[in-house]
C-alpha cells in the first residue's frame, strides 16, 4: 500500500530486487485497528501496471541444507482434498527458482517471471509446488494454519508511481507418496524431502486480482461506503491505498478519518475527506492535472498540522481559510465539476474485476 504525494512530479523508483538465500522480511500482518477487518488474502494490481519483481517467502523450522526447487503447478487443486494420488504430479518439471534452507527463519525465492506469466494470463495461477531432487531427510516449514503463512510480495510500477503489495497463501498443504489417499490440508506444517523411498511435496497458492482503472471520479461519499468495512460492495481500489494506513499526523487511519465528522467546523476533516477521495480517484485512473497544485498544497498542510490544531482555529484565520479553499477545489474535482468528470455511480462503471 502506498501514499500518493506530489503524484506527477515524483521520480520513478526502481523496485527491481534480487532475492537469494535467507531474507529477514517478516510475514505481512495487517495492523490491529478498532475495526474488525474482513480478510482479503489477495494482491490487487491495476491493469496495465508493469511488474518489476516478485518474491516467494516461506518460514523454515527444520533446515538440513538440502536444495528446494519451486515449480509451476499446472493442475487445479484444493487444500482440503489434494492427495498424492489425485494431484497426479500436476506440475511443470522446469524449476522456477530454488533456495537452500541453511537455517531456520524466512527464506525467499525470486519468482518474477512466474508472476508475470500469471498476470499476463500466459498460464493459470494454480500456485507453486516445492520439492527436493536428492533423496535425503525431510525439511519442515510453517503453514498458514500455524499463523506464519508462506507469502508472496509483488513490486510494480503504474503511471510513473512504484508500489508493492503482499499476501498470505489462500491454500497450502503437503502430499505424501506413502499415504497416497490421505489429505493433510489442516496441518500446521509443510514438508519437503524424502524418507527412504517416500517423497513429500508441498503445494502453495496465492490470489492475484487485477482491477480495470477508470478515468472518471467518484465522490467522497462513494469511497466512504465502499471500503472493506462496507456497507456498500467493496471497491478494490481501496487496496492500493489502504483503509488502515495512517493519515499523516492524525493518529487515525484513512477509514477513521473519512468517518470522523468535522465537529465545530474543523477544517482539517473537511479537507481530509476530499483529499482521501482524490487519492482514491487518482489510483482509479482519474487524471489529476487540473488539481495537482491544490493536491500538493493540501499534502504540505497535512504534513504540518494536526486535527487538534486546525480544530482550534476559528472564523477567518488564514490557515483555516487555506484548508477551506483547497477543500472547495478538491470537492469540485471529486464531483466532476472540474477534471475528467464524475462516474455514474449507479451504472456499470464500477472497476471491472479480472481474475
Amino acid at each position: 500500500m502506498f501514499r500518493l504525494r506530489n503524484l506527477l512530479i515524483v521520480p520513478v523508483v526502481s523496485a527491481l530486487l534480487m532475492f537469494t538465500g535467507c531474507q529477514n522480511e517478516p510475514s505481512p500482518i495487517e495492523p490491529n485497528q478498532n475495526f474488525e477487518q474482513a480478510e482479503l488474502p489477495k494482491i490487487v494490481i491495476p491493469i496495465g501496471a508493469t511488474i518489476d519483481s516478485a518474491a516467494f517467502y516461506i518460514n523454515v523450522t527444520t533446515a538440513l541444507g538440502e536444495e528446494v526447487t519451486l515449480h509451476r503447478i499446472i493442475n487445479n487443486w484444493a487444500e482440503m482434498t489434494a492427495t498424492w494420488n489425485n494431484f497426479g504430479g500436476g506440475f511443470n518439471a522446469s524449476s522456477e527458482g530454488s533456495f537452500i534452507p541453511s537455517g531456520s527463519g524466512w527464506h525467499s525465492v525470486n519468482v518474477t517471471s512466474l508472476v508475470i506469466s500469471w498476470v499476463d494470463s500466459i498460464y493459470s495461477n494454480y500456485g507453486v509446488l516445492l520439492k527436493e531432487l536428492t533423496p535425503d531427510q525431510l525439511q519442515f516449514y510453517t503453514s498458514r494454519e500455524a499463523g506464519m503463512s508462506p507469502y508472496l510480495k509483488i513490486w510494480w510500477t503504474f503511471k510513473g508511481t512504484s508500489s508493492s503489495d503482499s499476501t498470505d497463501a489462500i491454500e497450502d498443504t503437503y502430499i505424501n507418496s506413502s499415504e497416497g489417499d490421505t489429505n493433510f490440508g489442516d496441518s500446521t506444517e509443510l514438508i519437503t524431502g524424502w524418507d527412504d523411498t517416500t517423497e513429500v511435496q508441498s503445494l502453495v497458492r496465492f490470489e492475484i486480482e487485477q482491477i480495470q482503472t477508470g478515468g472518471c471520479t467518484r465522490s467522497f461519499g462513494y469511497w466512504k461506503t465502499h471500503s472493506i468495512y462496507g456497507p456498500a460492495p467493496y471497491d478494490s481500489t481501496w487496496k492500493l491505498l489502504g483503509e488502515d494506513s495512517t493519515f499523516f499526523l492524525s493518529n487515525q487511519t484513512n477509514y477513521e478519518v473519512l468517518w470522523t465528522p468535522p465537529r465545530g467546523g474543523n477544517a482539517y476533516y473537511i479537507l481530509a475527506h476530499q483529499y482521501i477521495a482524490v487519492e482514491l480517484n487518482i489510483l482509479n485512473g482519474a487524471d489529476p492535472t487540473e488539481i495537482q497544485e491544490a493536491f500538493d498544497d493540501a499534502t504540505e498542510l497535512f504534513e504540518t498540522y494536526t486535527p487538534e490544531y486546525i480544530g482550534g482555529l476559528k472564523g477567518n484565520n488564514q490557515i483555516r481559510q487555506e484548508f477551506i479553499s483547497l477543500n472547495g477545489t478538491l470537492d469540485q474535482y471529486n464531483n466532476g465539476e472540474i477534471g475528467p468528470g464524475k462516474c455514474d455511480e449507479n451504472s456499470s462503471t464500477y472497476p471491472v474485476k479480472v481474475k
